[in-house]
């Protein structure tokens, strides 16, 4: 579960954070220290706030992490420990400004996403819930008047705690200029043209003015709840017609109205042949939604590529009826050798009924031209070293409507055994989301089609091998990100397993 948490400064929302996270037992994701981290950074480093351009390359290049300590979570920039001053009052007073910048707001929010999808957390700053987090569980507004917020703050910076203590004072000069400071970064949170502060559509509003902080947990908690039970309700099954009804649909049907004279528009979204589609209503939609003209491109296109590829390199997949006779939507991950690779998944898969999506980086997409027909290919552009939510939640939707997601977590193809190896791990949050097992695949040959350090293509004899589904229950952990961990793990042994026993039944076959 995701909760974000929203608000303007001094409302209280890291207090809050941390109490849920140590309530519930999630990850407390800090966004306003990460902003806080990189102005600090600036200060420190003589980089004028007001250059847009040097304050951007050391968001960039920055890297922010958390840590623990006896004392509670840690902040870090670049491996220094930054916790307490990153909450200074200079800090205070230009953090708006660094945050503003677009290049800013891009590589925290990139940072935070990945920070973000590795399990249950609680995140709290200014676009929590409408930019990082959009499709979080639970989304809070808490907000407070400017007056209560300063009095927060004040005492806070003497070390007390105006929530357990109501009575706390604190200087009242320095209370008046934190009010000051307040006000202002309000205006200028909430006017930014980049993610401008406010509440999201959807977002549960909280006025915290008069409230404990165990009150305001306590109604997060609440929500967090009512999220849990709404997720895991049962679909209530369709009513009983009355026999009105009944009779109604007995009777012979009437002639459908002429086209247009209904007055009915076409379904929301409906996909129309030659009507200006656009790249990403490919990669939302179904791939049986696609425009007729498009699957009859795509079909024609299947024959000739699975024609030319059979006998130029006739490829063939062992145990092949564990990858045709799952109906499920499923993550199918492989070792990555060759272009041709993909192509035999998506070509048996097809001539078998089921449908693949393929991941590929978003580099191959700087051409309309190939964008174009990588988009009626049904693939789906991701970004590779970044946590691309849009992309998850694409693979997602995908799986749940029963189509197969293609993916390589090598990254790139390998071209001979001494070559180094970076496992790239988002199949299996995208298969734990839809609820979708993995399945591990294996080809051995297509290397040799294309020999390290040339261009030229040889012909020769290709083998695959499907391996069974893995399913998230039979991982014998618990907990998102754990399992997630673990089936990573479990999933490319399966694979390079897998490979191995192709190379021995194979002998000379790379």
């Amino acid at each position: 579960m995701i909760v974000a948490i929203d608000g303007p400064a001094g409302s209280g929302k890291s207090t809050t954070a941390h109490a849920i996270a140590k309530r519930c037992n999630l990850k407390f994701l800090d966004t306003g220290a990460m902003y806080r981290s990189v102005t600090y950074k600036c200060l420190a480093d003589g980089i004028d706030v007001n250059d847009e351009e040097a304050v951007s390359k050391v968001a960039e290049a920055a890297r922010i992490d958390f840590g623990r300590s006896a004392e509670g979570q840690t902040v870090l920039i670049d491996g220094q420990e930054v916790t307490h001053q990153i909450r200074t009052p200079e800090v205070d007073r230009n953090v708006s400004v660094v945050a503003a910048y677009p290049r800013v707001r891009h590589a925290m929010v990139e940072r935070q996403r990945e920070l973000g999808y590795t399990g249950d957390v609680v995140a709290e700053g200014r676009d929590i819930g409408t930019v990082v987090f959009p499709n979080a569980e639970v989304k809070v507004f808490l907000t407070a008047d400017a007056a209560a917020r300063a009095h927060r703050r004040a005492v806070q910076r003497e070390g007390g705690d105006a929530g357990q203590d109501a009575s706390a004072k604190a200087d009242a000069a320095e209370e008046q200029q934190i009010l000051r400071d307040l006000v202002r970064r309000d205006k200028l949170d909430s006017s930014r043209k980049e993610s401008p502060l406010k509440p999201a559509a959807d977002a549960h509003l909280i006025d915290n003015s008069g409230l404990a902080p165990d009150e305001v947990v306590q109604k997060i908690v609440d929500l967090m709840d009512e999220a849990r039970s709404k997720s895991q309700a049962p679909v209530p099954a369709e009513p009983e017609a009355p026999a009105a009804a009944k009779a109604q649909e007995a009777a012979p049907a009437k002639k459908p109205a002429p086209k247009g004279a209904t007055g009915e528009k076409n379904k929301p979204g409906k996909m129309r042949a030659f009507a200006g589609n656009t790249f990403d209503d490919y990669y939302d939609h179904g791939m049986r939604e696609f425009p007729l003209p498009a699957r009859a491109l795509y079909a024609v296109a299947a024959a000739i590529v699975t024609f030319v590829t059979k006998v130029l390199w006739p490829w063939k997949i062992e145990d092949a009826r564990k990858l045709w006779d799952d109906d499920r939507g499923r993550v199918v991950v492989m070792n990555h050798t060759s272009m041709l690779d993909p192509v035999i998944v998506i070509c048996s898969l097809y001539y078998h009924g089921k449908r693949v999506r393929a991941i590929a980086k978003s580099e191959f997409y700087t051409n309309t031209f190939v964008s174009w027909v990588f988009s009626r290919a049904g693939t789906i552009p991701i970004k590779r070293g970044t946590a691309d939510l849009k992309a998850v939640r694409r693979a997602q939707a995908a799986l749940k409507r029963g189509e197969v997601v293609l993916i390589f977590p090598e990254g790139t193809r390998i071209k001979s055994d001494d070559q180094p190896v970076t496992i790239h791990g988002g199949f299996s949050l995208m298969a734990q989301m839809a609820k979708a097992p993995v399945q591990p695949m294996a080809i051995v040959g297509a290397r040799d089609i294309t020999p390290r350090g040339t261009h030229w293509k040889r012909f020769g004899r290709v083998f695959c091998k499907a391996g069974d589904c893995i399913e998230f229950s039979d991982l014998g952990v618990k907990g998102r990100k754990q399992q997630a961990q673990r089936m990573e793990e479990v999933a490319m042994e399966r694979v390079y397993a897998l490979r191995d026993e192709l190379r021995q039944e194979h002998p000379n076959k790379k």
